[in-house]
């Protein structure tokens, strides 16, 4: 195309992309529309474009202009990346995964392509194909803290410890100061219950946007656990449900250090919370009347108190009082889904893999907020309106059944036998192998292995509820 050329045209394509790095998006656009309409056929116009569509988050408009750019270079690497980059955002994986296996195929040394590869494969839970291509990435970019990371992740979800701390410890060493790399260091160590020296990694957690509630500016200093035998404390709710009510447990020991408490929690859980004895006032947003002399987030009470896993408050229930159960279990609830703020979700169990658990010949009711229940559990969305009218309902069956979510928390904060599903890379606080839990007596850990099924572990659960009825 003789005009590609032009010192107009490349004037033009400069400005836009400037803008377009500069988040100048109304800029960029408005240049690339001049640039459009005197060179409709040049092909750098399209590929600016295509970036810029990307950016804005308009894939129709960016794959038109990727599947013109294709149609002339079949080969151009750049462009299949970017084009599994927005069949990636289109929810459509093994299309991405095409477009990139071709790229790498073209050209082998393309790092970037191979860490989305790896990340794509993670998504599927593909693990052994994630590990391959981030061991790709690490390869070709040997002294780069995120490659190394990206691999200790895909290896930690698979289960092989012992590679993914070489992994994180390479990247630590290579990037000390960057928080995703703190964190973790963190997660292994207190995958591997490694407390109470993990407790202060812990605090890295309030440099990830998005992985926790945001740090307050309070003008009032942290608690260190000292006496404050005159002054107020303010303890304030962070990440999820299930954290607050994990930590609650702490609250007898911080009411013998302090003269008043108050606690800020969110409001689904106020109801549930505020007939605690150890709790002076309970709020649910903060306010100017608000008056206290130290503050704390409730996660970092196990390191306040420099807990092990042997020193942690163990006495349950810490909410209401102990209710007896049947055996073997007649009335059972179950909650099969997270909250699906997580932005990879393998905790939850999708409905169509349930049926093999509900043969048990039991009497079945749904914890599960939000979702309709599929037979033949009993639905109780109506009643559900908060945690105390879950705790309520939780208080009248002799067993929960319950994912990695806030209803396996209030299960064993009541005392309730329980049975938590947990998939092949578990959150920190559940350790890496074993079937009980220091957190909660009254808990069983059933942990599906990487080349499991849910439909599979929920089979051999629903053998232990008692065999199907003739």
């Amino acid at each position: 195309m003789p005009e590609e050329n032009s010192p107009q045209l490349n004037d033009l394509l400069q400005q836009a992309q400037a803008a377009r790095l500069a988040n100048q998006l109304d800029l960029a656009t408005r240049l690339l529309g001049v640039a459009f309409e005197k060179h409709p056929d040049a092909l750098p116009v399209a590929k600016e474009l295509a970036l810029l569509h990307q950016q804005r988050g308009e894939w129709p408009e960016a794959r038109d202009c990727l599947e013109l750019i294709l149609a002339q270079e079949p080969h151009n690497t750049q462009a299949l990346n970017v084009m599994g980059q927005i069949c990636q955002a289109q929810g459509r994986l093994p299309e991405a995964l095409g477009h990139w296996q071709k790229a790498v195929e073209i050209t082998p040394e393309y790092a970037e392509v191979w860490q989305n590869i790896g990340l794509a494969h993670e998504h599927l839970d593909q693990q052994p194909e994630a590990i391959a291509a981030h061991q790709q990435a690490v390869r070709l970019l040997p002294d780069n803290a995120r490659a190394h990371r990206l691999l200790g992740m895909a290896q930690l979800d698979y289960g092989l410890l012992p590679a993914a701390n070489h992994c994180f410890d390479r990247a630590l060493a290579l990037a000390p100061d960057d928080p995703e790399n703190q964190w973790q260091h963190f997660f292994i160590r207190a995958l591997a219950g490694d407390f109470p020296q993990a407790w202060p990694l812990y605090e890295c957690r309030f440099q990830l946007p998005g992985r926790t509630t945001p740090k307050h500016d309070f003008p009032q200093p942290r608690w260190q656990g000292e006496q404050l035998p005159n002054q107020t404390l303010l303890l304030h709710a962070e990440q999820g449900f299930g954290d607050t009510l994990q930590m609650i447990r702490y609250l007898p020991r911080v009411s013998e250090r302090i003269k008043r408490l108050i606690l800020w929690a969110p409001e689904p859980l106020v109801p549930l919370l505020q007939t605690m004895p150890d709790i002076d006032e309970i709020v649910s947003r903060k306010t100017d009347t608000l008056s206290f002399d130290f503050h704390l987030p409730l996660m970092s009470l196990p390191g306040i108190f420099g807990d092990s896993l042997e020193t942690i408050p163990k006495a349950v229930p810490y909410l209401g009082n102990p209710t007896p159960s049947a055996q073997p279990p007649r009335k059972v609830g179950l909650a099969w889904a997270g909250s699906g703020n997580q932005p990879l979700d393998r905790r939850s169990i999708p409905v169509t893999d349930l049926p093999p658990l509900l043969e048990a010949p039991v009497e079945w009711h749904s914890l599960q907020w939000g979702q309709a229940a599929p037979s033949p559990l009993q639905n109780h969305l109506r009643e559900l309106t908060n945690f105390a009218a879950t705790a309520e309902l939780i208080r009248s069956l002799d067993l929960v059944i319950s994912v990695d979510t806030a209803v396996a928390h209030l299960a064993g904060a009541l005392g309730k036998p329980v049975w938590i599903l947990l998939n092949p890379a578990p959150d920190w606080r559940w350790g890496h192998e074993g079937c009980t839990s220091p957190w909660y007596p009254t808990a069983q850990l059933h942990r599906r292995a990487p080349s499991q099924t849910w439909s599979q572990l929920l089979k051999s659960l629903s053998h232990k509820l008692g065999p199907v009825q003739p």
